[in-house]
């Protein structure tokens, strides 16, 4: 029995080392029946190990994978300790990092309780105490201010857990096997806290020294910190977190003594499996690897390595260290030389001095051998130097599988100096023209990047032949922020649309799907489900508008959950916008942000909801016990009302969920967890299987809170603190969120190309390697833990940091890319176009490669430079970079034949510009053929009418745009005034009553607050109004009816016309003015109704009359014969507008009573031309925005579709054409009636 490693520089050689350990033959049957144990350092290493010994193997099974060290130890403690009450013990003290958390938060929520801080200044806690109290100073209220105080201390408590998890890897062990309680190791912090010991802060710092071997002083302010984090730290581990510690402390003791024992070992051992292998390592705590060698006595443990280079670089140093320490060695020397002589030294003196530090320093260990291996592979480092102690054969094996087989590339060279350790030699490698095996893009943003990335693969997998294939899983593309990134992914690598040619459906040719799979990103359809659980908890504490749930009854887990579908949501919607609904659940819900007095709660929810319910019994606008019927309920409406009072009630059960802490309320973690996994289920029920992941994380936090109750099983009585801890309901929903944040964690390789967080998937071999976003944010300097004691006393060998994992990350890319290797980066600022460096690593690496590479100017003190599209880059290795344009449809990246485009829809877009001549062709230039209708066409006559006195409508709905405007979407504000189309709801409501009604008929219109009562007052002024100008005209409002009009044999209008069919006049009344527009509409009217009757013996008696809110309107003296050649003139020019934009609003054209004049070609024109175009030109801004002013060229509709022409020609044609055959006999036979 021995611990054996097995080292390579190559993965698939660690991979066929490994296959012929485990095929070994067994010696018993049995043997062949027991499972192979594997631990791996992350789950992407556990896929890749399935897949490649299913390939080799032809199956994987009887395979058992445990993720770290950490995970197969305290599963080897199960199985050596498997008796109930010793299985029950391991369960307990292995304490997950949410339950250090839960229970620091328990602990230290009692000191923020008070308005004043109630500790002293000798107290431990005071420092962290007084930082949670001053980040709340501020606030004025108490509730805010102990709000704010309990979610600090809950950040405190994240980075608490963090902590602590960390220490008891790294500085929980002992180095020098001292006898018990007397440790003395530095890497033994948490034996003297558990005695209440406070560590000797002054001896750990790190204290730098001159080159006469005198000590720097450190800063005080350092050292105060440093003892204070140590002092709080120290408390609540002994207060806290000591005995559980102990009880680990226990189980190992326990577990060695039940192997260690003759009397047990053999039992013991059975449990064990005979043979472990470790599969490469990203992380290495020196009391793991004690574990290991511990555990190598009694049975095999192959540990394969990766590691890069075959040589021995344990004591390599970090260059850029080197050259800092020596640069301040000889700045050192030359302060003292001045301060003792009264000046500078010359060069011979320094030159003296640096040779003489040299040989009395012992250069040869701090010497940087290979800069990028030292630099980038820290971490690396360290465990090739712990596992270095088992070289010397005495505990197994030491055996080295390291292999020269690299190609004659660029990349080769790179990863074949750093296995043998070569230092680089200024400007000895010839770069081939041809070698791409290294690329460096540099482009304008991320989105870019992307678009750039994928025509590059398309070109890559291109280039494969049968003999060596390229496969999408060959690829691997890393990026340091891809949540950030994952939507630009998302539609960037989006499968291609699809286009129709008859019947059949096929994929554009210019098209290429290429698979890809974001790796350890939680997948929209889990976000968005687990968003419509929230919604019913969340959309309560924020204005509960109609977006708002609109959004949130649009979400796909939503409508499943209710048995809805998209018609049906869209009907929902408009039936709560109809009835009144803006925003707030019901009356209880606005009280919560509306003034002291202000009692008016219409416009909610329930409001709404309450007048769809009474409209299924009443379908009349009526008023039912205060509540007021919504009169249009349809039968078919039923069941959505039903599934609104239920979508009410879930939302009343959870009103107060999220806020229960802010009234007081201690609800225990656990009864949170069972509501909020009851939830989950039931959506699960429904069919929303995407929730599985969330249902999965509730439950395993429900173990954990279980199984870290450390009560004494015994004692019924006792107490159990764990799931009796209380939380506010967002922090618990918080970790939910966070565990589905953190799938980067669960990050594995594909069958595609895979797009994964840089450093999950590690270290794994890809024959094509792609970093993203390689800029001055990579690696990443704000990752520090905060209140680290790690990061500010001497380090140890084994610790491990954030950026020394970016940068190992780095490196592994680097040497495990097969065959080639790109990095991305921004190199100009997407505004300004300024030039961006890259990345440290990047730039370091680009530094390498320039020195290696042979130059033209081999003995220049500094590289040639050259420019690239404004970047500066050397001038011997520009063939690495491609410079693209910041537009993908630039043509010079298609002009540019080093980097390879594909002839996209990108490159249709260059094509046409290259080709282009003069201005692209505008609207009104371009001839729309209309659709062609196969059977009779039937319109409805106030659409028509609507299209013709506004033809930029007909136009944009010809050529399929829609114009969405804001007005037409649902008001989320209750009216405090009413807009001009409000005002004229209430007074056209009040117009079709026949007798006075109650004010509470109009809950549904009428504003809210004070100008409530003036609103209804004035309305009725106006009605009265105009109902004595009515009483004037001596006539009676006429009754209309329906009638379909049949203009020609294949198009048909449905008009409105008078019941009575000898009626001698039609009266109707409206409330708006008698705008431009509205003078037309009747006018239409009136000839349709002229056409239909198709008698010319009286229609030219016929008067169409209408009272507008300000004057009367009044047409006549026109026969059916006469109105059906007038809709002749306007059916024309209904037909052209279909076409091109006829550029002749009504609201322009009659503005004036234009004096119509015979040009020289015979063709009646407007006099008044001139005044007409300042009209049309109008830019001064009124009461009605100009965006919105039909008769204005700045409207939005005329904006676009007059786009990049001459407005005023466009106008002048139209008025040429068609302005004087549909107007003028407008002025002709209009009358005003006073």
């Amino acid at each position: 029995m021995a611990i054996h490693v097995i080292q390579s520089q190559k993965i698939d050689v660690l991979l066929d080392s490994m296959l012929l350990v485990t095929s070994q033959q067994k010696r018993t049957a049995f043997q062949v029946l027991e499972p192979q144990h594997f631990i791996v350092p992350s789950p992407a290493v556990e896929a890749w190990l399935t897949q490649k010994i299913a390939e080799k193997k032809g199956i994987s099974a009887n395979t058992q994978f445990h993720h770290r060290i950490r995970a197969f130890q305290w599963t080897s403690y199960q199985w050596v300790l498997n008796s109930q009450k010793e299985l029950e013990q391991v369960r307990e003290a292995n304490i997950p990092r949410i339950i250090i958390k839960w229970r620091a938060f328990q602990a230290l929520r009692k000191t923020i309780l008070a308005d004043e801080i109630p500790l002293k200044s000798p107290h431990p806690l005071y420092s962290i105490v007084k930082r949670i109290y001053d980040s709340a100073d501020r606030l004025e209220q108490p509730n805010e201010r102990l709000l704010k105080k309990q979610s600090m201390l809950y950040w405190v408590c994240e980075q608490v857990s963090r902590l602590f998890s960390h220490y008891m890897d790294y500085r929980g062990y002992c180095a020098r096997n001292c006898p018990p309680q007397q440790c003395s190791c530095p890497t033994n912090w948490l034996n003297n806290w558990g005695q209440n010991l406070p560590l000797e802060i002054e001896q750990m710092l790190y204290i730098p020294k001159d080159e006469n071997g005198q000590e720097i002083p450190v800063a005080d302010f350092v050292k105060i910190q440093a003892r204070e984090l140590e002092a709080w730290q120290r408390w609540l581990w002994q207060n806290v977190f000591q005995d559980d510690y102990a009880k680990i402390l226990e189980i190992e003791k326990l577990y060695w003594e039940r192997i260690e024992n003759p009397e047990t070992r053999t039992q013991a051992l059975k449990q064990l499996p005979s043979q472990v292998v470790v599969f490469s390592m990203l992380e290495l705590p020196p009391a793991q690897l004690d574990f290991l060698r511990r555990l190598g006595q009694y049975i095999e443990i192959y540990i394969f390595h990766f590691n890069p280079s075959q040589e021995y670089w344990a004591d390599s140093v970090d260059p850029s260290w080197k050259a800092r320490y020596d640069l301040g060695v000889q700045e050192r020397f030359i302060r003292k030389y001045e301060q003792s002589r009264g000046g500078k030294p010359s060069d011979e003196e320094i030159a003296a001095f640096w040779k003489k530090f040299q040989l009395n320093f012992n250069a040869e260990d701090r010497e940087s051998r290979h800069p990028l291996l030292t630099r980038f592979g820290k971490q690396a480092r360290d465990h090739f130097s712990l596992l270095s102690k088992l070289s010397s054969g005495e505990e197994g094996h030491w055996a080295d599988a390291f292999v020269d087989d690299y190609q004659d590339h660029l990349l080769a060279k790179i990863q074949s100096d750093i296995l043998y350790l070569v230092e680089p030699e200024r400007h000895t490698y010839p770069l081939k023209p041809d070698d791409s095996s290294v690329q460096i893009h540099v482009c304008h943003s991320s989105l870019r990047q992307l678009e750039v990335l994928r025509e590059q693969i398309i070109h890559w997998l291109a280039q494969g032949t049968e003999e060596v294939p390229r496969q999408p899983s060959d690829i691997l593309v890393l990026s340091p922020n891809l949540k950030e990134l994952e939507p630009a992914i998302r539609s960037v690598f989006a499968p291609p649309p699809r286009e129709r040619e008859g019947s059949q459906s096929r994929l554009r040719k210019n098209n290429i799907y290429l698979p890809i799979q974001i790796s350890g990103v939680s997948r929209l359809d889990v976000s968005n489900a687990w968003r419509a659980v929230l919604g019913r908890i969340q959309l309560m504490h924020r204005r509960f508008s109609i977006e708002d749930f609109a959004d949130w009854l649009s979400l796909s887990a939503t409508q499943q959950y209710y048995a809805l579908d998209y018609a049906q949501v869209e009907r929902i919607i408009q039936l709560l916008s109809d009835a009144g609904f803006k925003r707030g659940l019901d009356q209880q819900h606005l009280q919560q942000h509306l003034y002291e007095g202000d009692e008016d709660y219409r416009f909610s929810f329930r409001f709404a909801l309450d007048r769809l319910v009474l409209g299924m019994a009443v379908p009349e606008h009526q008023l039912f016990e205060d509540t007021l019927s919504y009169a249009k309920v349809l039968s078919s409406d039923f069941p959505l009302i039903v599934i609104l009072i239920q979508i009410y009630e879930d939302f009343n059960e959870r009103r107060g969920w999220l806020n229960a802490h802010e009234q007081g309320q201690r609800t225990p973690v656990k009864t949170w967890l069972e509501y909020l996994n009851r939830d989950v289920n039931a959506f699960r029920s429904n069919g929303v299987e995407s929730l599985k992941t969330v249902a999965e994380i509730i439950e395993k936090q429900m173990r954990m809170l279980t199984l870290a109750d450390y009560h004494d099983q015994d004692d019924p009585n006792a107490i159990q603190e764990l799931v009796a801890l209380s939380l506010p309901l967002p922090y618990v929903l918080e970790e939910i969120q966070n565990s589905l944040d953190m799938q980067l964690d669960q990050a594995e390789p594909t069958g595609q190309i895979t797009f994964s967080q840089i450093g999950q998937i590690r270290p794994l071999p890809y024959k094509l390697v792609v970093m993203l976003n390689l800029d001055t944010g990579f690696p990443s300097r704000n990752q520090q833990l905060p209140f680290d004691l790690m990061s500010i006393l001497k380090p140890q060998l084994g610790d491990r940091s954030r950026l020394d994992d970016d940068q190992g990350a780095f490196l592994d890319a680097l040497l495990l890319a097969q065959e080639n290797l790109w990095l991305f980066y921004n190199g100009f600022d997407v505004n300004d176009g300024e030039v961006r460096d890259p990345s440290t690593s990047l730039q370091e690496l680009i530094q390498h490669i320039a020195l290696i590479c042979q130059s033209e100017h081999p003995d220049a003190d500094v590289d040639v430079m050259t420019e690239m599209n404004g970047l500066p880059v050397a001038a011997h290795i520009q063939q690495l970079y491609h410079v693209h344009p910041l537009q993908p449809f630039d043509p010079v990246g298609f002009s540019t034949l080093r980097t390879p485009r594909f002839q996209d829809q990108w490159h249709d877009v260059a094509s046409f510009l290259c080709k282009a001549e003069g201005q692209r062709r505008s609207w009104i230039n371009i001839h729309c053929p209309p659709v062609q209708q196969e059977q009779i066409r039937i319109l409805h006559g106030d659409e028509w009418i609507r299209d013709m006195i506004f033809p930029a409508r007909l136009f944009l709905k010809s050529v399929g745009i829609s114009s969405v405007k804001y007005k037409d979407l649902p008001a989320a504000q209750e009216p405090l005034l009413l807009d001009k189309l409000q005002q004229y709801q209430v007074r056209d409501f009040l117009q079709q009553q026949e007798q006075e009604i109650d004010t509470r008929l109009m809950l549904d219109r009428l504003p809210v607050g004070k100008t409530q009562e003036a609103t209804w007052l004035s309305t009725q002024q106006e009605q009265e109004l105009l109902q004595q100008r009515l009483q004037q005209l001596d006539k009676q409002i006429t009754r209309t009816t329906q009638q379909n009009y049949r203009y020609s044999s294949d198009l048909m209008l449905q008009i409105t016309v008078p019941q009575q069919p000898n009626a001698s006049y039609w009266l109707s009344m409206q409330s708006a003015s008698a705008s431009e527009r509205r003078r037309a509409h009747v006018w239409l009217e009136y000839l349709l109704w002229l056409a239909y009757l198709n008698d010319d013996s009286y229609t030219a008696e016929l008067e169409r009359i209408v009272l507008f809110s300000n004057k009367t309107v009044k047409f006549c003296k026109v026969t059916s014969s006469q109105a059906k050649e007038y809709l002749v003139h306007w059916f024309k020019a209904w037909e052209a507008g279909q076409q091109q934009p006829v550029v002749l609003p009504a609201e322009l054209i009659l503005k004036k009573d234009w004096q119509w004049e015979t040009n020289e070609q015979g063709q009646m024109i407007i006099g008044d031309l001139d005044k007409l175009l300042a009209a049309w030109n109008n830019t001064y801004e009124s009461t009605r925005p100009l965006s919105s002013d039909e008769s204005c060229v700045l409207h939005q509709d005329w904006q676009f579709i007059l786009q990049d022409q001459d407005s005023e020609q466009a106008l002048q044609h139209s008025l040429l054409k068609f302005a004087y055959d549909l107007y003028a006999p407008i002025q002709q036979h209009l009358e005003w009636v006073k």
